[in-house]
């Protein structure tokens, strides 16, 4: 493998590597790269080159723009994609990526480029962290995916440190403005959903997507298998994302009795609709035996909260209480976990640490073993 270094009319020093003959074609290749600023550049690079040809490390970059590669890229990302994430790829990649970054090429991305675009979208775009910070994800992604299947040579992304998402302090109900608050929204056609977030922790796609056969009456326990989730086209039922997520939960005895007065509403619903009832076997439906629509169902929720002149939360707060709750009263931090879908438990503590508040309590123990400790002496 043999290489040459050449000045340029603009000044500039170019290196040209003999690649060999075309595996096809039989016809000589070489590979050129220009641009650099002394000769010593291009004899470093030219010299790195080789190396990687050498241990077959070499990979030629693709000659892709930003927006050509990541348009290939979602069509090789949506049999690997759950419907709603892959919808989120598809705007975060169509509607911030392309238009910021497109026209680039992708070997020629650098971390000045990624950094920029992060700026502006905060500015320009007044987009938070939290979604610069998916930006981020989607751009390590697609350069990681490339850097393996060898188009590329690094992941720039990787050198690069999205914004810092602040912690926001959590919104809950404490216990008397929960019972005030179900006792409001017992008359409610959807207070069933609302029971099930503040009593079982459910999500709110979790609880619309809960069946009668994941009901079980006799051990007082529902089972989470499925949730009711944004996909491309409208909304679909898929499991949930992880094993925790599929989970076996007691109930208190104030579901139970909801559950069953439930039973008796959708009987109420099937006879009045007759033969337009298209039962889905939910334990929460509307009328005609549909699936709930979450848009609908939470500009519900915010207007029950509203009337009801409570703090206002949003509806994911009613599974925060759940768990603020039961730790409150000291259940172990591995009960509220599985409860929850946790993933580990370090996510229930890191979450809800706020929820112990001053630990006048170990204060006191130490002082008691202290005091202990010095008798002893």
């Amino acid at each position: 493998m043999r290489g040459c270094i050449s000045k340029r009319k603009n000044g500039t020093y170019a290196y040209t590597i003999e690649m060999g003959k075309h595996p096809e074609t039989g016809k000589r290749r070489q590979k050129m790269k220009a641009g650099f600023a002394t000769r010593k550049d291009a004899e470093n690079a030219l010299a790195q080159v080789l190396a990687d040809l050498g241990r077959g490390n070499y990979v030629e970059d693709t000659k892709d723009t930003v927006q050509e590669y990541y348009t290939k890229f979602l069509a090789l990302k949506r049999p690997q994609l759950r419907p709603g994430t892959l919808k989120t790829y598809k705007w975060l990649i169509n509607y911030h990526i392309i238009p910021k970054l497109g026209q680039i090429p992708l070997a020629k991305l650098t971390p000045h480029h990624l950094v920029t675009m992060y700026e502006k979208l905060r500015v320009e775009c007044n987009l938070s962290p939290q979604t610069i910070n998916h930006v981020h994800k989607v751009l390590h992604d697609g350069l990681a995916t490339a850097v393996r299947h060898e188009v590329l040579q690094r992941n720039v992304a990787a050198l690069v440190q999205p914004p810092k998402i602040p912690k926001t302090k959590m919104n809950v109900w404490n216990e008397y403005q929960l019972v005030q608050f179900l006792e409001y929204a017992k008359p409610y056609r959807y207070y069933m959903l609302i029971l099930l977030a503040a009593t079982c922790g459910l999500r709110r796609g979790e609880a619309i997507a809960l069946r009668w056969v994941d009901v079980d009456f006799s051990k007082g326990t529902i089972t989470v298998k499925q949730s009711y989730t944004r996909g491309e086209k409208g909304h679909i039922f898929q499991e949930p994302k992880t094993k925790a997520g599929i989970r076996t939960i007691a109930l208190p005895q104030i579901t139970i009795g909801a559950l069953k007065r439930q039973r008796a509403l959708q009987a109420q619903d099937k006879l009045a609709a007759g033969a337009d009832y298209n039962d889905h076997g939910l334990v929460s439906q509307t009328k005609k035996g549909l699936p709930i629509n979450p848009y609908y169902f939470e500009a519900r929720w915010l207007d029950m909260v509203r009337k009801s002149g409570l703090p206002k939360i949003r509806f994911h707060d009613l599974r925060h209480t759940h768990a603020s709750l039961l730790l409150k009263q000291n259940v172990h931090p591995k009960v509220v976990s599985e409860r929850m879908g946790h993933s580990s438990v370090g996510i229930t503590l890191d979450r809800y640490s706020h929820t112990y508040g001053v630990d006048y309590g170990a204060a006191e123990r130490l002082d008691d073993l202290l005091a202990y400790e010095k008798k002893s002496l």
